[in-house]
């Protein structure tokens, strides 16, 4: 059910605006919750409750104002939603001048609740969706209540073999349900395509089996409607296709991927990734330590190290490098012998510059955390 004092005001200040007269709403047992004048708030209305009772429209005459306890000359009416009283609006006045007022009154109140209702029983539906994916994705339990809540929210299960993860480049971006449902109106990537956020930070993608070129294609549509919309760059992870009742592992993946994503600035499938598949794989201890047994004595000297990011994004090029960071080469030769003192690590040999390589990684992934 609605939440009475939290919609009646939202009510009682809108026809706060159109109405000059006083106006009340109380529950079923005849308690003012809302009013025009905060100082009924919580009092006893015996005439709403005999209105709630006879499910009719009732006249609060000066006979009913003598006789019946915290009721002031006006009209009463009950709120009817699905054939049942659940509220009563008062309006205080002349009874025989405001009663066709009253009515419309009535009318606006029953469409504010019906309405509130419609979003209540929406906000339930997902709920309820965003937990089963949850259970689905994480859980590795598919007993017979599984299947039935399955069915009850319209998903074949069996079908689905991919997750797919969004987050806002942005990730301080949150996403709202009604995001959900623009990715859906523009999504052109599968008909049975099935989203929900996953928290508030990410929007994960379930997904039938499909050609993946397909997929990239439609996903780089939809990053585009998105971007156009909702002034939003997203990053995009996509994981391996499986087994329906091994979706865990998509989504692992699909996680690991989209981070990776973030950096690149492009749809990443996490097939694609090796060298960060290592990366995401050590526990923070151990990067910390390979850090400081490699390139640790680096990290006070920022330019020093600049050079050297440099130095691998032109693929150890001496010529490419100096011009890049507009030095001559001899002051490069100067600062790369500069790194090997400092780490007893030679540029010259393959597998001291992979170390020197790694420990730059890992730093530069710590940093980003």
């Amino acid at each position: 059910m609605f939440n009475l004092e939290e919609l009646g005001q939202d009510i009682i200040n809108e026809l706060g605006y159109l109405i000059k007269e006083e106006v009340i709403m109380t529950d079923s047992r005849g308690f003012i919750q809302v009013s025009t004048d905060p100082k009924r708030v919580n009092q006893f209305h015996e005439g709403a409750l005999h209105c709630m009772k006879a499910e009719k429209l009732l006249h609060m005459t000066e006979k009913e104002v003598t006789k019946l306890r915290g009721v002031r000359k006006g009209i009463v009416i009950p709120i009817i939603i699905d054939e049942k009283p659940i509220a009563v609006l008062g309006v205080t006045g002349d009874p025989k001048k405001i009663e066709p007022q009253a009515l419309l009154i009535r009318r606006v109140v029953e469409l504010f609740v019906q309405d509130s209702l419609k979003r209540q029983e929406k906000d339930e539906k997902i709920r309820e969706f965003e937990f089963f994916m949850i259970d689905w994705i994480t859980s590795t339990s598919r007993d017979k209540q599984f299947y039935k809540r399955a069915e009850l929210l319209d998903i074949q299960v069996e079908l689905y073999t991919q997750v797919v993860m969004i987050q806002a480049m942005d990730e301080k971006r949150r996403f709202k349900t009604e995001d959900v449902d623009f990715f859906l109106s523009v999504q052109t990537i599968h008909p049975l395509l099935k989203a929900s956020r996953w928290g508030q930070e990410k929007i994960i993608l379930v997904l039938p089996e499909m050609d993946q070129l397909k997929l990239k294609i439609e996903l780089e549509n939809l990053m585009l409607h998105v971007k156009r919309k909702m002034k939003m760059e997203l990053a995009v992870g996509i994981g391996e296709q499986t087994e329906y009742n091994e979706l865990s592992l998509s989504f692992n993946q699909s996680e690991r991927a989209v981070k990776v994503s973030q950096k690149s600035r492009r749809i990443v499938f996490e097939r694609e990734l090796l060298f960060d598949l290592i990366l995401h794989s050590l526990p923070k201890e151990t990067k910390e330590q390979f850090i400081e047994r490699t390139v640790a004595p680096l990290l006070g000297d920022e330019e020093l190290f600049h050079n050297l990011r440099v130095w691998f994004s032109e693929n150890q090029s001496m010529k490419n490098t100096a011009h890049k960071l507009h030095i001559h080469k001899n002051t490069l030769t100067y600062r790369l012998q500069k790194v090997e003192d400092l780490t007893g690590l030679s540029i010259s040999e393959t597998h001291d510059i992979f170390l020197i390589y790694l420990g730059i990684r890992l730093v530069d992934e710590l940093n980003s955390l």
